[in-house]
């Protein structure tokens, strides 16, 4: 199966990110996705997050609600929709604050 980079441009697109002391582990949330992941190294994290997004995304294309979802948050796409079988790649910017306190996790997801 081919394959195309769908490139979205999206504004104040943050993951708020926390690293526990006991356990090491990092949680973060992405309020504007409604998504959160976990992982127990920053690269783990953002990795998973990464896959949440492609997740959604997909499931928004396969869906044909990518466009709508995209203009409602004042988002827009940098290029044309793949055709039927080509597999998306979603090149999404983000930008992820590390230094967030585990209330204001709680707090982003309501």
């Amino acid at each position: 199966m081919t394959s195309q980079v769908v490139q979205i441009e999206a504004k104040n697109l943050v993951w708020v990110g926390h690293r526990d002391p006991e356990t090491g582990t990092w949680i973060a949330v992405c309020k504007a996705l409604n998504l959160n992941a976990v992982g127990d190294t920053w690269a783990e994290l953002q990795e998973c997050a990464n896959e949440a997004m492609a997740l959604l995304f997909a499931d928004l294309l396969e869906n044909s609600e990518l466009s709508d979802f995209l203009y409602r948050n004042g988002w827009r796409l940098r290029g044309p929709l793949p055709q039927p079988g080509v597999k998306p790649l979603f090149d999404v910017p983000a930008d992820w604050n590390s230094n967030a306190r585990f209330d204001e996790l709680v707090g982003a997801g309501r």
